[in-house]
C-alpha cells in the first residue's frame, strides 16, 4: 500500500454503511453511530447507507440528519431469535466458516448499493459501522474501509459462553464465538484500519491481527442533552437503562434482581428498582413481577428516570465495547454501581468517578453505602460530570474519529493484490462438521483414530486408562534418575514442546542438570518455522523468550540420541511408539498437555502453566548421568537454537 499525499485535514467523501438502522435512537450503538455521523456531516460530504426494520423511521431518520449529501435506507427485517429466519441463518452458519450472527446482517440489496456507489462515485472512504456491516462491504475493493468496531464480538459471545448454566448451548456457544473470532481477526486483516472505542478493545484486537492498524475513539455523550435538572431524588431508588432486547442487559437485570436486590432490602426494605428500556423479554417480565421491580418498556425519554434515581446500577457480566449509559448517567450527575465489565474501556477511576462491585454481596454493599450517603452521592456524580464535559462531547470525540477516517483515507490499496475471499478458509466438510458439532473430547478422539495407524490404536486407549488412573505417576523419572538428554515432542513445534524445553532449560540452569541436553521437536514440524506469534508473546509472560526458536521435524536420529521423550498428549505417545520402535521404552507423558493451536491467548497462558506445573517436577527428578554425552545438539543447546 501507498500513502496520497493529499492526507490532511481536507474535506472528505464519506460512504457509511449499517445495517439495522439509526432512528429511533433506542440503543447505544445507534446513539454513538448517530451523533458521530451528524457531526461528520458538518465537515464532509457523507452519504448513508443503512436499512430499516418495521419498528424503525428512516423518514425522521432524514429529517435529523440534514446535513448528509445522501440517505438510503433499504427495507430489512434482521431476523430475530427464535425465528424462523434465524433458524435458517443457523443452518447456513453450520455448513459455512462465518459465524450465525454474521449471516444474518447479509443484505444483497444493500450490498449491491455499496458497489454501485464505490464503482460509479468518488468516494474517499467507507465506514463499516459495526462488524455486521463488513458482509456487505468489499475489504478488497477500489475504496479503503475503515470498520467501526463498537464492541470485541467474539468476546461478547464468549462471555455468552462461559455464563450459560446449560451444557448444550454452552458447547453451541463455544462454537460461535471461536468462528466468530476468527471472522473477526479476518476483517481486522484486511480493512485499511479499525478504530475500537477503547484502548482495551484496541488491545484485544491488536492481539487477533497484529498487523491491522488501529486506532481509538473514545465513546462521548451529548452534554446539553443530558444534564442535572435539579429534580428531586426518590428515597432509595435505583435505576438501570439500556434496551431489553439484547441479551447481555437481559442477564443483567436478571443477575441484579435474583442475586444483589434482596441483600439491598435486607438493608434498606423501601429500595426500588426500576428497568428501563425497550422491548423486555416474557422471561425478564416474568421474573421480576415477585420481586416488585417495575418494567416501563420503551420511553420517549430516559432522563426522568435517571434523574429520579438516587443510584444508577450497571450490573452487566457480559458485553464489549463501551457502554454509553454510564456517560449519561454522569452527565447526568448520577452515582455510579457498576461491574468491571460494565465499566470495561472507560477512562474511569474506581473510587473517583464510579464505585466498582462485581459480586453480589459487594454489588449490594455498595449501593446501600451510597443510598445511606448522599454527600458521597453528590461528590461522584459532579466528578462525572466535569469529567464527560471536559473530555467527551460528541464535537470533540468525533474530531478524533474524523482524523483517522483521514489516514485511511491517505491510503492506496495496489488493486486487489492482498484480496481474499473469506470463504478460502473453508475445511473440508466432514471435518468442519465434526469439529462444530462433537464435544471436544470426542473430537480428539476422533483424531486419534484418523492420525494413527490401526495397530497404534490400543496404545492411545492404554496411555489414556493409564492417564486416568491417579495412583499411577505417569513414567516420570524418579529422584536421582541418570538422564543425559531429554527431549519434548509435539505435533508442529511451535507452541508446547518450545516452551516446555525452554523452561526445563531454566529449572537445570545453575544445578547439576545443567549439564543435561534439552531439546524439542515435532511429528509434522515444517523445519525452519517459527514458533507462533501468540506463544512468543505469551511466553514472554512466564520471562522465557521463544524469538530465537525455529521447529525441526522429529528424526530417527533425534530419537536414539536421546534418554528420555516427553510427548506433551497420549496422542503424541501413540503415534511416537508406533513410529519408532526405540521410543516405545524411553517415552513418557508430560500430563496431558492438550493442543492450544485453535484457542487464544488465554488458552495458551492455562496450557503454559500446566507445561510450568509439570517440568517443574519433571526437574526435581532429574539428575545428569556421570559422563555426559553431546545430545541431539550438544549440551544446554537442544532443538531450539537460533
Amino acid at each position: 500500500m501507498r500513502i496520497r499525499p493529499e492526507s490532511d485535514g481536507r474535506a472528505m467523501r464519506i460512504l457509511w454503511v449499517k445495517v439495522g438502522g439509526l432512528w429511533p435512537l433506542t440503543s447505544g450503538g445507534r446513539l454513538r453511530s448517530f451523533h458521530i455521523v451528524s457531526e461528520l456531516s458538518r465537515r464532509h460530504r457523507l452519504i448513508l447507507l443503512t436499512t430499516h426494520g418495521p419498528a424503525d423511521d428512516p423518514g425522521a431518520l432524514a429529517a435529523r440528519l440534514p446535513r448528509c449529501e445522501r440517505i438510503v435506507s433499504l427495507p430489512y427485517a434482521i431476523p430475530k431469535y427464535r425465528s424462523a429466519g434465524f433458524a435458517l441463518a443457523v443452518l447456513r452458519s453450520w455448513l459455512s466458516p462465518l459465524p450465525v450472527d454474521i449471516l444474518r446482517f447479509r443484505v444483497p440489496s444493500l450490498s449491491g448499493e455499496v458497489r454501485r456507489i464505490q464503482g460509479s462515485e468518488k468516494v474517499d472512504v467507507c465506514v463499516a459501522d459495526f462488524l455486521s456491516a463488513t458482509p456487505n462491504v468489499p475489504l478488497d475493493g477500489p475504496v479503503p474501509v475503515v470498520l467501526f468496531a463498537h464492541n470485541v464480538e467474539h468476546m461478547i459471545w464468549k462471555r455468552l459462553s462461559e455464563n450459560e448454566p446449560r451444557l448444550w448451548r454452552r458447547l453451541l456457544l463455544e462454537i460461535e464465538w471461536r468462528k466468530m473470532r476468527r471472522y473477526e481477526a479476518d476483517v481486522c486483516r484486511r480493512a485499511a484500519s479499525t478504530i475500537t472505542v477503547s484502548d482495551l478493545d484496541r488491545a484485544l484486537l491488536l492481539a487477533l491481527a497484529p498487523t491491522a492498524r488501529m486506532w481509538v475513539t473514545p465513546t462521548g455523550v451529548d452534554t446539553s442533552y443530558f444534564v442535572p435538572d435539579g429534580r428531586r431524588e426518590a428515597r432509595a431508588a435505583v435505576v438501570f437503562t439500556g434496551s431489553m432486547d439484547w441479551y447481555p442487559n437481559e442477564d443483567a437485570v436478571l443477575w441484579f434482581v435474583d442475586a444483589v436486590l434482596p441483600r439491598i432490602r435486607r438493608e434498606v426494605p423501601e429500595a426500588s428498582f426500576t428497568v428501563v428500556g425497550r422491548n423486555p423479554t416474557r422471561r425478564l417480565l416474568a421474573a421480576v413481577a415477585e420481586a416488585g421491580v417495575r418494567v416501563t418498556g420503551t420511553v420517549d425519554d430516559v432522563r426522568p428516570y435517571i434523574a429520579e434515581a438516587a443510584v444508577y446500577a450497571v450490573p452487566l457480566r457480559i458485553g464489549g465495547g463501551t457502554r454509553l449509559k454510564i456517560f449519561e448517567a454522569l452527565a447526568m450527575g448520577k452515582a455510579v454501581v457498576s461491574t468491571a465489565v460494565g465499566a470495561e474501556g472507560l477512562p474511569l477511576a474506581p473510587g473517583e468517578n464510579f464505585l466498582q462491585a462485581d459480586e453480589p454481596e459487594e454489588f449490594a454493599r455498595a449501593v446501600v453505602s451510597l443510598l445511606r450517603d448522599p454527600a458521597r452521592r453528590r461528590q461522584l456524580g459532579m466528578a462525572g460530570r466535569r469529567l464527560v464535559e471536559e473530555r467527551y462531547a460528541w464535537p470533540e470525540v468525533t474530531r478524533r474519529f474524523a482524523g483517522q477516517c483521514g489516514e485511511a483515507a491517505a491510503i492506496t490499496l495496489p488493486g486487489k493484490s492482498n484480496a481474499r475471499d473469506f470463504a478460502g478458509l473453508r475445511e473440508p466438510f466432514g471435518k468442519a462438521l465434526a469439529r462444530r458439532i462433537l464435544p471436544r473430547v470426542l473430537v480428539g478422539h476422533l483424531r486419534a483414530f484418523r492420525t494413527l495407524r490401526p495397530r497404534d490404536w490400543p496404545r492411545y486407549w492404554t496411555l489414556r486408562l493409564r492417564r486416568a488412573l491417579p495412583a499411577r505417576r505417569n513414567g516420570l523419572p524418579g529422584p536421582g534418575a541418570a538422564i543425559r538428554s531429554v527431549l519434548f515432542v509435539c505435533r508442529g513445534n511451535v507452541i508446547r514442546s518450545p516452551m516446555a524445553a525452554a523452561l526445563l532449560r531454566r529449572q537445570l540452569a545453575g544445578s547439576r542438570g545443567g549439564a543435561i541436553s534439552v531439546a524439542s521437536a515435532g511429528l509434522r514440524a515444517v523445519a525452519g518455522e517459527p514458533a507462533d506469534p501468540r506463544a512468543r508473546r505469551v511466553a514472554g509472560r512466564f520471562g522465557v523468550s521463544l524469538e530465537d526458536h525455529r521447529a525441526q521435524p522429529l528424526t530417527p536420529e533425534l530419537v536414539a540420541q536421546a534418554d528420555m521423550i516427553v510427548a506433551m498428549d497420549s496422542l503424541i505417545a501413540a503415534e511416537l511408539r508406533g513410529r519408532y520402535a526405540a521410543a516405545r521404552r524411553k517415552t513418557v507423558l508430560l500430563g496431558e498437555i492438550a493442543d492450544p493451536y485453535d484457542g487464544d491467548e488465554s488458552g495458551l497462558g492455562r496450557c503454559y502453566e500446566r507445561v510450568e506445573s509439570v517440568v517443574q517436577q519433571l526437574a526435581s527428578g532429574l539428575a545428569p548421568a556421570e559422563e555426559h554425552g553431546t545430545g541431539p545438539d550438544g549440551p544446554g543447546q537442544g532443538g531450539d537454537r537460533s
